[in-house]
């Protein structure tokens, strides 16, 4: 990667942000697919309770209440997430990025996060970021905190990055 990539930026890790990192990486659940754990559970407890195959109903009840806790943990799942984010001990805090020649880096507080080029398998342009998939973990960034000039060459540059990369 040629040695003009070098940047460095800094961010806060605010509600807006937060926002932006979940409806840019989560899709949205799909209704029948989403409920069957739940839908399951409700079956399982009222056959429990309706045909009393045990001495005492609660099991029975336990599992209806554990699929309503379900449908709601999938129904306010984003609010649930963000409601975590916001009161996690990183919230409000500064995060310096930084990518050069080696790959990108991140340091918040005592944290530091180094992913080298080769760790990256792929890129994913989005509206609003960049999403940086390495196996099944996924890192967002954000184009708000880079400037105009390096989020296109962020683009271009991680792209050449990884083609050259896979080719070696």
């Amino acid at each position: 990667m040629s040695k003009d990539f070098d940047f460095t930026t800094e961010y806060t890790l605010d509600k807006p942000f937060f926002a932006e990192c979940y409806g840019q990486t989560n899709s949205p659940a799909k209704f029948p697919k989403a409920y069957l754990k739940g839908m399951i559970f409700l079956i399982f407890g009222v056959v429990l309770v309706k045909f009393e195959l045990l001495p005492s109903s609660y099991v029975g009840w336990f599992f209806i209440t554990l699929s309503i806790i379900e449908a709601f943990s999938i129904y306010f799942k984003r609010s649930w997430w963000l409601c975590r984010q916001k009161f996690s001990l990183n919230s409000g805090s500064k995060v310096v990025f930084q990518g050069d020649a080696n790959g990108v880096s991140y340091k918040n507080g005592k944290n530091t996060r180094n992913i080298t080029w080769t760790e990256i398998d792929q890129l994913q342009q989005t509206d609003l970021g960049f999403i940086l998939h390495m196996g099944k973990q996924r890192q967002y960034v954000s184009k708000s905190c880079l400037s105009d000039c390096v989020h296109g060459r962020a683009a271009r540059s991680i792209k050449n990055e990884l083609t050259s990369m896979r080719a070696k």
